[in-house]
């Protein structure tokens, strides 16, 4: 009896996992459910249920489905990141740290796990720790392009800005387009008072997104350091 009700709870769970596929996301919440009606105890079940709630913004009832799941498999090291990055959305960093923690002491090789670490750390200004977080996940994914922009925005915050300058020129190594990166090293420069050199990054910035509004205002505070002369 109880192999049957695992089965119908797998059976359940697949139809979910395909609905989640075709982006059909109610309906896969409403298989999941059902899969837990038929196992209570099924942490996969509820995991899954957690980021079909996540892709429907549905971000409080996605932080109650993985807690279930870790409840059951307190082991799971999908789970422990999905709650983090779920918790992020929240704007409950602190919590989200502790939850890639948890990820991380279970394999410490999740380049995205220290990544998503390093941003939940720097929203709550703990720099120096964001900075440690995000050369974790170079370490594993030196490709990263995401950490190696986001290690120069928190440089910036510290006043490194010539190491800023230096990631900043790693991320658009592997992506020219990368606007983030433009922008960081933008801000160092400035940081720097190379007022004519960030204003001509800050361009570049503009030219892959003319809406950016970080450029937008910093272009502004580089034209008024600079002299007229100064700015062709």
């Amino acid at each position: 009896m109880e192999k049957s009700e695992n089965n119908s709870a797998d059976d359940f769970i697949a139809r979910g996992n395909t609905l989640a596929d075709q982006n059909k996301y109610e309906e896969a919440v409403a298989a999941y459910n059902q899969a837990i009606e038929s196992d209570p105890d099924n942490a996969a079940a509820r995991y899954q249920k957690g980021c079909a709630l996540y892709s429907l913004n549905r971000y409080g009832e996605a932080v109650q489905a993985y807690g279930g799941a870790l409840e059951r498999d307190p082991d799971d090291v999908a789970a422990w990141h999905s709650l983090g990055v779920v918790l992020m959305n929240l704007e409950q960093y602190e919590e989200a740290v502790e939850a890639f923690d948890m990820a991380l002491a279970l394999d410490s090789t999740i380049a995205s796990a220290w990544y998503h670490k390093g941003y939940a750390l720097g929203e709550q200004k703990n720099f120096e720790e964001a900075v440690k977080a995000y050369w974790r996940a170079l370490e594993i994914d030196p490709e990263d392009i995401i950490s190696w922009a986001n290690m120069g925005t928190t440089l910036n915050s510290l006043g490194r800005h010539e190491e800023a300058v230096d990631a900043s020129d790693l991320a658009l190594a592997l992506d020219p387009d990368n606007a983030p990166a433009w922008n960081a090293k933008a801000d160092a420069l400035m940081g720097l008072e190379n007022y004519k050199e960030a204003l001509q990054t800050y361009n570049r910035v503009l030219a892959i997104d003319p809406l950016d509004a970080h450029a937008w205002h910093n272009k502004g505070s580089a034209l008024m350091k600079l002299r007229p002369g100064d700015t062709c």
